[in-house]
């Protein structure tokens, strides 16, 4: 595994790990679960039509909702159990992707409710009943779109749709991103520690199916003792896997991008820009489990931690747990935020939210009361962190006096919400909020 060579990046910070408690954790089925209400609409489009009737018993990947145009996918029941009804539920919307429907940057999606459940199971061993490594490019880019696919990352698209967008972009590298460099979060961990062989080989379907002829496996430098079984079978797919310093946002998007291929993606855009693809663990191994295999991606491995979690984990959760549920399986204490994805960046659970293909955390994060912000002073620390080197500053400002068109002429759109801005502000304001709003003010 290469750990030199590749640079760093301006700004940036070093945060805590806290994974201790999860890190060792091997992945486990989710326990009971009373009710599944099965997300229509998990990528943020109009919802699948559903194909089943309430009463209706279903098996296990049988068809709860039918696509109707190349926005949207099938969607498949994750355990067998009966039609109970219709109903909706919340999921993370996404900046610049349409409008959030629910002020706390949450959206509606219509949903199937299921009860009377078979228990969820763990990752068990399958075996491959399609040739991909025979396959032409187009077969496998068909049977991809057959499996209803999606990423498993924000924002939540159709894979087929994402892979068809990076060939029309001639991308020419993709990147596997396996960082996780917040902390709690051990998920994409414990996929390449318990089932490498599996991520690299759907990152290598990904490949031929993107048209990618260089593909990188990027993780912490601090974790390679824990990858030696996965660093052989990568390099017979010809994937190159590169360890890289942990400061914290590396594992976003276009600050990994320039770190690993020195291109810097443009303001507002993403890697498709400049010929680069990136997909995780999660989204890697979905795809061999579909391509290779036949099975169906109606679940995700996630990390329910915390300082008020009692047991933390990192379970194999069915697509539509209530996600008080799935908290009440691991057991929380005290009174504080529950959040779904990182604690720099996710979001503040709500009531009807469920779990979804990018349901890669969900944290309960101690008591602490909500400060009071205060008059910015002017100390700088929120520009001299920034990794996209803006003037936080004077967008404060210009979110204070209602002014988009002066924050876009302060490159607004180059802010890739990591956070940081808000984490080391003494004044504790929310400015990275404050720049997500400027943000969509500016897109519409």
């Amino acid at each position: 595994m290469v750990i030199s060579g590749f640079g760093t990046f301006t700004g940036g910070i070093d945060l805590p790990d806290e994974k201790d408690a999860a890190i060792a954790a091997a992945i486990a089925p989710a326990g009971h679960i009373g009710r599944l209400r099965v997300p229509c609409a998990p990528v943020q489009a109009a919802a699948a039509r559903p194909t089943v009737r309430i009463g209706q018993f279903v098996t296990r990947g049988e068809r709860l909702a039918e696509a109707t145009n190349a926005d949207q996918v099938d969607i498949f029941a994750p355990l067998a159990g009966r039609v109970a009804g219709f109903c909706e539920v919340m999921l993370p919307a996404v900046s610049g992707v349409g409008r959030p429907q629910h002020p706390t940057g949450w959206r509606r999606s219509d949903a199937v409710e299921l009860t009377d459940l078979d228990s969820p199971a763990g990752i068990g061993p399958l075996t491959e009943n399609y040739d991909w490594p025979a396959a032409d490019e187009h077969s496998i880019r068909l049977r991809i779109a057959e499996g209803g696919l999606t990423t498993f990352r924000r924002p939540v698209v159709p894979l087929a749709g994402y892979i068809a967008s990076a060939r029309q972009a001639k991308v020419d590298t993709l990147i596997a991103n396996v960082m996780e460099n917040t902390p709690f979060i051990t998920a994409d961990h414990r996929l390449l520690v318990e089932q490498g062989l599996e991520v690299v080989r759907g990152l290598a379907i990904l490949a031929r199916a993107v048209g990618a002829a260089e593909v990188i496996l990027a993780v912490d430098h601090r974790r390679t003792d824990a990858y030696h079984r996965t660093v052989a079978p990568a390099k017979l797919y010809g994937i190159s896997s590169i360890a890289l310093a942990h400061k914290y946002p590396i594992g976003a998007d276009a600050i990994l991008t320039k770190v690993l291929t020195r291109r810097r993606v443009p303001p507002g855009a993403t890697g498709l820009a400049v010929g680069v693809a990136v997909t995780d663990a999660a989204t890697c191994h979905a795809t061999y489990r579909w391509v290779a295999c036949g099975e169906l991606p109606t679940a995700r491995v996630v990390t329910v931690a915390g300082p008020r979690v009692n047991s933390p984990a990192n379970m194999l959760v069915p697509f539509g747990a209530d996600v008080s549920e799935v908290f009440d399986l691991v057991g929380v204490r005290g009174d504080g935020k529950c959040i779904h994805g990182s604690a720099m960046t996710g979001r503040q659970i709500v009531a009807g939210a469920v779990t979804g293909p990018s349901a890669n955390a969900l944290l309960a994060l101690a008591g602490e009361q909500q400060p009071t912000p205060t008059p910015c002073i002017r100390c700088g620390w929120c520009s001299d962190n920034c990794p996209a080197r803006l003037n936080v500053s004077a967008l404060n400002d210009d979110f204070e006096l209602g002014r988009p068109d002066a924050a876009r002429r302060h490159d607004a759109m180059a802010c890739i919400e990591c956070g940081i801005c808000s984490y080391v502000c003494p004044a504790r304001l929310p400015l990275m909020q404050r720049v997500r709003l400027l943000k969509q003010a500016i897109e519409t």
